[in-house]
């Protein structure tokens, strides 16, 4: 059967019908209940006309990039029991962390749906979720840091940052500092803001259990 594509607030769905009501764009997209959205439909390049939740939608005349969503009044979510307010239909687990002060690199996301279905966005922090005012998050630590990887091999380190001075000393020791000797830092499995990367001196980096770096010596001719 052929899925019919479209668009809301930039995010896409699929319909095997392409005659639907506004309320069904608006639950298929999560955005329940639908009585707390204003649905749009962009008309041409000067705005866009509001379509009534009973009023049916043909996907084959409207395209894909035409439905914007936005709640009639700020939206109330709970994180770790706390009440916070958002005012969009969409919003990522670093911005909803963002909003309730939690460090994204130390902490992620749990979404605790009804009937308790858990859905957990540890490694996708720039996902996009529907927000509605039943939207409850619990934040949950990220594994302990107990070692990382230098050069294929397991260091112990304990601590939640790392200087690019102390990676090269795990690999090289007190190596001497001269100007003759270039040492270059990457890494890859690094903590969600930033997976990977690259180090140089004075920097300072937050740390995941097992993070990968790769640390080369470089003598100036």
């Amino acid at each position: 059967m052929v899925k019919n594509i479209y668009k809301v607030n930039g995010q896409r769905f699929e319909s095997e019908n392409h005659r639907i009501t506004g309320s069904i764009i608006l639950s298929n997209a999560g955005l329940e209940p639908p009585e707390d959205y204003e649905l749009l439909y962009k008309i041409n390049e000067k705005g866009y006309t509001p379509i009534q939740l009973d009023e049916e939608v043909d996907l084959k005349m409207a395209g894909i990039e035409g439905f914007r969503a936005r709640p009639y009044k700020a939206l109330t979510i709970k994180v770790d029991g706390k009440n916070i307010e958002v005012e969009a239909c969409f919003i990522t687990p670093r911005e909803i962390m963002s909003l309730a002060g939690i460090n994204p690199d130390q902490f992620f996301l749990k979404e605790i749906r009804p009937r308790n279905v858990e859905v957990t966005y540890e490694d996708d922090i720039e996902h996009k979720i529907a927000i509605s005012k039943r939207s409850c998050f619990v934040s949950c630590q990220v594994e302990k840091v107990e070692c990382i990887i230098v050069n294929a091999r397991e260091k112990p380190w304990d601590k939640n940052e790392i200087s690019f001075e102390e990676v090269v000393r795990l690999q090289f020791g007190d190596a001497p500092c001269s100007p003759q000797v270039i040492f270059t830092v990457i890494y890859k499995k690094g903590v969600p803001s930033k997976p990977e990367g690259s180090m140089v001196r004075g920097d300072v980096i937050s740390v995941r259990n097992k993070m990968i770096f790769n640390v080369t010596q470089t003598n100036k001719s």
